[in-house]
This record gives structure tokens, C-alpha cells and sequence, in this order.
């Protein structure tokens, strides 16, 4: 993964890319409020909602296989999304392999989210700040039965995510700067989606 002539490792270029994007991210997120947290800028969003059948009480929409063209999602619906990859994917690779999404609280304000997150990636970038290239290259387990992977293959997707999601946030709180309208009704999440318990891709 690395170049051999520039002297960077695998290993170092995506420790380089997951504390550069969590950077950005964290200052792109400074003073988000629960008003931006929540916002839905167009029809049928998925957003994070009230669910009484979710460990905590609020829960989200999720489907791998979303209408074409996928809902929009709100900020909050990617944070916490970048929050459940971060320790799914962490426990089944490195811990215990018992964490599913039901068992996972759903931060329901933005200062909470945005510590979750926090908290979520201080295992991952330990492993990364100490890790060789060889332990990229170790198979390890995943929630995922059907896709066998690497330590590496594992930790590349969580630093995509937080980058793409990280971009996308920090678009939205661009958008919601200019004059906007919030379709945002606080309903809770429709009896069908309650029996959707996603884990993460």
C-alpha cells in the first residue's frame, strides 16, 4: 500500500489519513447544534428517531438495498452511522465479536454524537499508531460472515467512512447556513423499520 520510494508504510499512510480526516471532521463539527443535528432538507430523509423497540429509545432507518435514488440522510444519521461502524466492526476484528447494532445507544443530541465518536475511535488509532504492515495483512474476523477480510481491508473502510461521511457533513452545515426550509417532523420510526436491525457495511 505504501510507496517504497517515499519511505511510507501501509500502515503509516492510513494512520496519516484517519487522524487527518478525524481532524477535519472534528473541526467541521464544532458548535453543531441539535437544530442541525436533526434537519432534514428535503422529503424522506432518514433521520435518527424515537424508537421504543431500540436499547435507549431512539434508533434510524437503514437498508442495504435503498430505493434508487437513496433517501438523503441527515447529519445525525451519519454520525451515527460512522459511530456504529467504528465499534462493530472494532469488537468483531479485535474484541469479543458480540456487538450488534441493537446493542448500540443511538446518541440522540449532537453533543452526545459527537463524544460517541470521539470515544469510538480511541481503539482504532492506537491499534493504527502501533501496527505493521503485517498486521494489515492478518485475516481477522468480521460480522460480516460473508466477506472474509484483513485487519487492513477493515481498518481502509472505517477511514472511508469517516471520510466521505465527514464530507457530507460538513456540507450539509454549509447548506445550513444559507436560507433553508426543515422537514423535520420528530416522528418516530415507522413500525415497519423497527424490525431493521442494521449492521454496518
Amino acid at each position: 500500500m505504501g510507496d517504497a520510494g517515499s519511505g511510507l508504510s501501509g500502515v503509516s499512510v492510513l494512520l496519516r489519513l484517519w487522524e487527518q480526516s478525524g481532524r477535519r471532521l472534528r473541526e467541521r463539527c464544532r458548535g453543531l447544534t441539535d437544530e442541525e443535528y436533526f434537519w432534514e432538507p428535503v422529503d424522506d430523509c432518514w433521520n435518527i428517531r424515537p424508537d421504543d423497540h431500540h436499547v435507549g429509545g431512539w434508533s434510524y432507518e437503514y437498508e442495504f438495498a435503498p430505493a434508487d435514488p437513496a433517501p438523503v440522510t441527515t447529519i445525525g444519521w451519519r454520525l451515527v452511522h460512522v459511530i456504529a461502524d467504528n465499534r462493530v466492526y472494532w469488537n468483531h476484528a479485535f474484541g469479543d465479536g458480540t456487538l450488534t447494532f441493537p446493542d448500540l445507544i443511538v446518541p440522540h443530541t449532537a453533543d452526545s454524537a459527537l463524544a460517541e465518536w470521539r470515544e469510538s475511535r480511541i481503539p482504532i488509532t492506537a491499534w493504527l499508531a502501533d501496527a505493521t504492515d503485517a498486521d494489515l495483512a492478518e485475516p481477522r474476523p468480521t460480522h460480516l460472515s460473508d466477506r472474509p477480510m484483513t485487519a487492513g481491508d477493515q481498518l481502509r473502510i472505517l477511514v472511508d467512512e469517516q471520510i466521505h461521511h465527514g464530507a457530507e457533513i460538513a456540507l450539509l452545515r454549509d447548506l445550513f447556513l444559507r436560507p433553508h426550509a426543515d422537514l423535520h417532523t420528530g416522528r418516530p420510526l415507522a413500525a415497519a423499520d423497527t424490525d431493521q436491525r442494521p449492521q454496518p457495511r
